[in-house]
């Protein structure tokens, strides 16, 4: 008696293996896709940082929209300060970054505080 395997069987073996193989390859675009859209958060919130920190930095910001883009002008910001409480010592900074990814608008928000010391 042989041993062996007919061709039906490696036939039919290999396209198990394909389709297999088909659908594994499949997921590869999708995970390239969200490692771009994780890129492009890490690097609003990188230049978000920044930015917050310079504002701080600068002192007690005045009420009022600014805006502006980054180093890398795919990055726009667009900074709203505004009064948190009555007596003028506290402003609330809600900083929105947008960027444009495969044609759509993202944006993030990034939101702080920045205290006025009584002299």
């Amino acid at each position: 008696m042989k041993k062996g395997f007919t061709l039906i069987e490696i036939v039919i073996s290999m396209a198990i293996l394909a389709i297999g193989l088909v659908g594994i390859l499949s997921l590869f675009p999708v995970g390239f896709d969200s490692a771009s859209r994780s890129i492009n958060l890490t690097q609003a919130s990188l230049y978000a940082q920044e930015k917050l920190t310079q504002i701080k930095k600068d002192g007690f910001p005045d009420v009022g929209t600014t805006n502006g883009t980054f180093t890398n002008s795919k990055y726009s910001w667009t900074a709203d300060v505004t009064d948190e409480m009555p007596t003028g010592y506290l402003r609330k900074i809600v900083l929105t970054v947008k960027w444009n990814y495969k044609n759509r608008e993202h944006q993030e928000i990034f939101t702080t505080y920045v205290a006025k010391y009584a002299p």
